[in-house]
């Protein structure tokens, strides 16, 4: 009885050892400590928070990948509208001097770089509007191909067509005007209408850390909308371009319409540099804090590693280790059934 209790024994601890190779022969063919979670033991919890926090920066990275995408197309786009400006600046403070072929020559470039500015603040990058705040399909600029013969630019030649030698400061106010009245204004109605003081477009970077980004058309980034730099732009530009040769006629009201033209395309100048400042800082920003989740990534999955996968050559030399000893107990096993069936034959 003590024999056919041995064998029993030993068999029990056969199966165990072959569990026990079954295991190690899976570790070391799949590199994971078992097929699921619950074959993890007490470390199960720790590596589904792992994972966890591997997709939650995941996502991070993606979000901050495709804002970073949009913000560099914007950031092209206003360094364009901002030479652009400064050019037309240039060019208004030196018109003086022109004759009247001239005046007839600057209106047409000043044109052409109104229909340019207006095409640009209509930007698009994925199949959306970058400038046109949360309006996303709707253009921020709706006249932009015909702009330079739209309602504010028709009102703005009209102020500029009853210039005189003493009127170029009303003037100047009536085209102010034209770019802000709801029946001229240049924006869309989304723009225009109550939605001016909406926050800019924004990116979750990080838990609890949300990065504001957007450009809007209508608005520089102090919240300015009436003198903002996009309407000042297109407000300069289509006054250049509704100049001629009579205009140039009226002497100092001409210098000094001039004067003020080239004063507001150098505050678009200027709010187009503090955008694109304000811009890049929040690039700047949002690369650091990608940066950051990637090296946070790799820790985390080196400790994923370290919770689900084995040492492939551990796992080898304990598979050894159990199969000699499932060998071992083979042996014992017959050597003590052979003794048994012995004994059973006295």
């Amino acid at each position: 009885m003590a024999m056919i209790s041995t064998v029993g024994s030993l068999a029990l601890d056969q199966v165990r050892q072959r569990e026990r190779v079954d295991a190690l022969s899976r570790q070391v063919s799949t590199g994971a400590r078992g097929a699921g979670h619950g074959d993890l033991g007490p470390a199960a919890m720790r590596g589904i928070d792992l994972r966890g926090d591997i997709a939650k920066r995941g996502a991070y990275i993606g979000a901050t990948d495709v804002a970073l995408a949009r913000m560099g197309t914007a950031q092209g786009v206003l360094a364009r509208l901002e030479g652009i400006a400064s050019n037309a600046a240039s060019e208004a403070a030196r018109a003086r001097t022109l004759g009247a072929a001239g005046v007839a020559a600057l209106a047409l470039t000043a044109r052409s770089a109104l229909e340019e500015a207006a095409a640009l603040l209509n930007a698009k990058h994925g199949g959306e509007y970058l400038f046109g705040g949360s309006d996303l399909a709707n253009a921020p600029v709706p006249g932009a191909a015909t702009i330079g013969t739209g309602a504010m630019a028709a009102a703005i030649a009209t102020a500029v067509g009853t210039l005189d030698p003493a009127n170029a400061a009303t003037v100047l106010a009536d085209t102010a005007t034209a770019a802000t009245a709801a029946a001229t204004a240049p924006f869309s109605t989304h723009l225009e209408g109550a939605a001016t003081t909406e926050p800019r477009r924004a990116v979750q970077i990080g838990d609890g850390e949300r990065l504001s980004w957007g450009v809007l058309a209508s608005q520089d980034s102090s919240g300015a909308v009436a003198q903002g730099w996009g309407r000042e732009l297109l407000r300069g530009l289509a006054t250049l371009a509704a100049l001629t040769p009579a205009s140039a006629q009226q002497g100092a009201g001409f210098d000094a319409l001039l004067v003020g033209v080239a004063g507001v395309l150098d505050g678009a100048t200027g709010g187009l540099g503090q955008e694109r400042g304000v811009l890049g800082a929040a690039q700047q920003r949002a690369e650091v804090t990608r940066e950051r989740h990637k090296d946070l990534l790799v820790a985390l999955r080196s400790q994923v590693l370290d919770v689900e996968q084995v040492d492939i050559a551990e796992a080898a030399s304990a598979l050894r280790q159990a199969q000699m000893r499932l060998e071992a107990s083979y042996e014992a096993t017959g050597t003590v059934a052979r003794l048994s069936l012995a004994a059973l034959l006295r």
